[in-house]
Order: C-alpha cells, then structure tokens, then sequence
C-alpha cells in the first residue's frame, strides 16, 4: 500500500528529504522497496526515485532487493519506474553467479528496441554488458547485438555508452579478479 506522501508530485528537495529518512530508518527503507517493486503507478515511481538518491554506501541494502527489483523491472510496462529501477540495478554487483539469463534477454531485446526511452535502452545496454564480460560468448552476442544499432539513430548518450561497451568487447577487457 502506498505511503500517502509518495502518491503526490513533489520535487528533488522532498526526494533527498526522504531518502535521508529511509537511510535512517529500516522499515520505511523496507516500504519503499515493497512499493517501488509493486508497479503502482505513480506511488512506486515516487518510491524508486527516493531509492536512487541512497547513498552508496547503502548499495548492500539494494543488494538485498536484487530479485524483486529484477522481477519488477521484467513485469513493469511503465518505462519511467523501468529506468528508475534499472538505475538501481546497475548499481549492483554483477559477478557470474549473478547471470540472469532472463533479465540478459530483457536487455538485449531492449537495448535495441527504439520505442524505449534513451535512458532504458543505456541502462539496459550496461547491465547486458555487466552479465556478459565473464562469458566469451555472450560478449560476442552482445557486441553483434551492439552493432545493430546505427550510431546515427540514436542519442549521443546512447552513442557514448555503446561506443565504450563495444570498445571493453573488442579489448577483449576482462573484469578485474
């Protein structure tokens, strides 16, 4: 159920306010996952904003979310509470033993589509890259999927991120042990 104040439009200074709360306090941190992760429109968007502006030293509690959060962002239709969780996500970890193969194929199949949001389709783009680098051939898979996109088609942000993913691929750059 969705905390009365986050079904409201408010601003960046409400946002880090909140975010400090949910800092210091567990269960309402708790709630903001429950709803962010919920898909209730505006509510859990309101939610997943306030949980981006978590300091980083609060990635271990984002950590612990890492299966809901990847559930929502498989299930959701609305591309801002898409973007918003994404952007939690690629604040994780992405060792081997975190290969979804799921969520590699949401993301590729979504890194290329044109009717997502620049932001969607970057964020998408990272966290593919994050799954594949431990695999040769998925970096493969990802670099073929890479090169689909015409760099002339899309933003210079999106450019930028696949220009330095196919850069990392064809460096044969493996993460660091």
């Amino acid at each position: 159920m969705c905390h009365t104040d986050l079904n409201q439009h408010f601003g960046i200074d409400a946002v880090k306010a909140l975010a400090a709360k949910a800092q210091n306090d567990s269960a309402f941190c708790e709630s903001l996952f429950a709803t962010a992760t919920a898909d209730d429109g505006r509510c859990s968007r309101n939610s997943a904003w306030v949980l981006t502006h978590l300091p980083k030293d609060c990635n271990t509690l984002i950590e612990s979310h890492r299966e809901s959060l990847t559930k929502a962002v498989l299930c959701t239709s609305d591309s801002s509470l898409r973007r918003l969780l994404l952007t939690l996500m690629e604040r994780l970890p992405w060792d081997k033993e975190h290969l979804r193969t799921d969520l590699l194929d949401f993301c590729l199949l979504h890194l290329v589509d044109p009717a997502e949001p620049y932001g969607v389709r970057a964020l998408c783009a990272k966290l593919a890259w994050a799954q594949c680098r431990h695999y040769t051939e998925l970096r493969a898979e990802l670099h073929t999927t890479l090169t689909l996109i015409e760099p002339h088609t899309i933003s210079p942000g999106m450019r930028n991120t696949r220009t330095k993913i196919l850069k990392s691929i064809n460096n044969n750059t493996e993460p660091q042990t």
